[in-house]
């Protein structure tokens, strides 16, 4: 194999290892996606679906109003409130706090491009502890 294969392999590589290191709660694919879209326009961020597990903890009203304060969009709650999905402008900045959160599981996005009405698309990833039924249920 060339060493211009081997060189992209290798810093992809640690790429997806800061990516799982500092967005540990988000898929990879996720975290490119919006990373590619926001240094192609860095002045207009691009607006995803964006879909937040949350441990059964969590009370819906105070995160639909933490959501609303935040984006100004009014969340969609599903999963006996433990997932909220909204529509909205999304920065690695924005999708860092959210990760913080230690009551969010994990943080699934879809870009969209623009405000549309749809719902969850999202199942919880393998290593998602709400996979695991006696936890959640």
């Amino acid at each position: 194999m060339s060493e211009e294969i081997n060189e992209i392999k290798r810093v992809y590589s640690g790429l997806e290892t800061l990516y799982s290191t500092y967005f540990p709660k988000s898929d990879s694919s996720f975290i490119d996606d919006l990373l590619r879209r926001s240094l192609k326009d860095p002045e207009m961020p691009p607006i995803y679906m964006v879909e937040v597990f949350t441990r059964t903890s969590v009370n819906p009203e105070v995160a639909k109003q933490y959501i609303f304060e935040k984006t100004g969009m009014i969340p969609g709650v599903y999963e006996n409130g433990t997932l909220f999905v909204a529509n909205h402008k999304l920065t690695l900045e924005i999708l860092k706090e959210i990760s913080d959160f230690d009551d969010v599981l994990e943080v699934a996005g879809e870009y969209t491009g623009n405000v549309t009405a749809r719902g969850a698309s999202h199942v919880h990833s393998e290593h998602c502890p709400l996979r695991n039924l006696d936890y959640a249920y």
